[in-house]
């Protein structure tokens, strides 16, 4: 199925078929003039530019020697030959960047508008050469733009494509390194639990009552739990950057005071932060508990960076009874950012919250900025 540009094209080579004809029967007077011979080469003038897109060249020395006829045996159709001529020596200029090819198209076209001026019997040699630069030049110069209109045209749609391109990896970059942000913090959380399982499993070994199948069981599962955590250990290897610090365990009740601390910060930057922090309870997870504490520390961090100085900011966090729901607001205009730079905290707490099949949004507002969160309170994550 051709596509519209491809049907343009073909619309705009048939068009001297129709005008040229119209011009003939309608603007040529007296009617005696327009004979066989000036009908015949108009029209022949007229389907050479059916052929222009694929050889030009060739196209442009039959326009020339077709005009040339005309000067030597049909003077009435030089006015349409001349301009179909000069239509060719552009498309010529504007479709091959070779030397050569441009250089035998002016020649001939030059030659011949030379011997038509010359055959004039009024012809002065200034306006001659003047007419003659107009005739040959005009349309070289409007080929040339046109030709560097389309070059530019292209370079820069190839541009935005490798733009779009690499705007691309780097969001899947940001992604992947966000998860693996997420695992290495899930790993630091199941060490605790684990490294506290164990603890307690050796414990219980000295103090149980000496019970062969008790004292089995319990050096099973000592065994079991140093086992997986030798193996988290290891895994740690992989995942962890040498700078990386490590994920702090936070408690039920340590997500509260973490995020007000988080909220004096932003305000001692000069912000003005006011808190509405709902506990989401103590059977939140760990993972949950440092998701919602990275959330609000991303927004503040952005707050702090982009948002104007003394803007009010609005830090909400709830949890119902089967969600919880993080909200962060300020009213500063953002501040353009130096070299148009853009960070990736955004995909980052995006990333968060998809793994645990939440919702989230950020964008503008009439007064400023929003960030707002929502995700479930059990749903398993999911990490990888």
């Amino acid at each position: 199925m051709e596509t519209w540009p491809t049907r343009a094209r073909w619309a705009v080579r048939l068009t001297p078929l129709v005008v040229v004809p119209a011009a003939l029967v309608f603007l040529f007077e007296p009617r005696e003039i327009v004979t066989p011979d000036v009908w015949a080469l108009s029209l022949l003038g007229s389907a050479l530019v059916l052929l222009g897109r694929r050889a030009p060249l060739v196209v442009s020395l039959a326009q020339s020697s077709l005009l040339l006829v005309a000067l030597l045996v049909s003077p009435a159709s030089i006015a349409v030959l001349q301009l179909l001529a000069a239509l060719a020596l552009g498309e010529l200029a504007m479709r091959r960047p070779w030397l050569p090819h441009l250089a035998a198209g002016c020649a001939v076209a030059t030659g011949v508008g030379a011997f038509y001026l010359a055959s004039q019997s009024d012809a002065e040699p200034v306006p001659t050469a003047l007419r003659l630069l107009i005739v040959v030049g005009v349309p070289i110069l409007a080929g040339r733009h046109l030709r560097s209109t389309r070059e530019l045209t292209r370079y820069y749609r190839v541009r935005g494509l490798d733009a779009e391109r690499l705007r691309d990896a780097e969001v899947r970059a940001a992604r992947v390194a966000e998860r693996t942000s997420i695992a290495r913090e899930l790993h630091d959380l199941v060490a605790h639990h684990v490294s506290s399982i164990v603890l307690r499993v050796g414990v219980a070994r000295h103090v149980a009552p000496d019970a062969d199948a008790l004292r089995a069981a319990l050096d099973d599962v000592h065994t079991t739990g140093s086992d997986a955590l030798k193996d988290l250990r290891d895994l740690v290897a992989v995942l962890r950057a040498p700078s990386a610090p490590d994920a702090a365990v936070l408690s039920p009740d340590g997500l509260g005071p973490a995020l007000r601390q988080a909220a004096e910060r932003c305000g001692q930057a000069g912000f003005g932060v006011t808190c509405a922090i709902t506990e989401p309870g103590g059977d939140l997870d760990s993972v949950r508990r440092l998701a919602v504490l990275r959330i609000v520390q991303e927004s503040l961090t952005n707050v702090m960076r982009h948002a104007r100085p003394g803007a009010n900011v609005s830090v909400r966090v709830r949890g119902t009874s089967d969600h919880v729901e993080i909200a962060v607001l300020n009213d500063g205009v953002p501040r353009q950012r130096p070299g148009g730079t853009s960070g990736h905290g955004l995909i980052g707490m995006s990333e968060r919250v998809t793994v645990f099949g939440g919702t989230f949004h950020a964008g503008p507002t009439p007064a400023g900025w929003h960030v707002t969160a929502r995700f479930p309170r059990t749903t398993p994550v999911e990490v990888g």
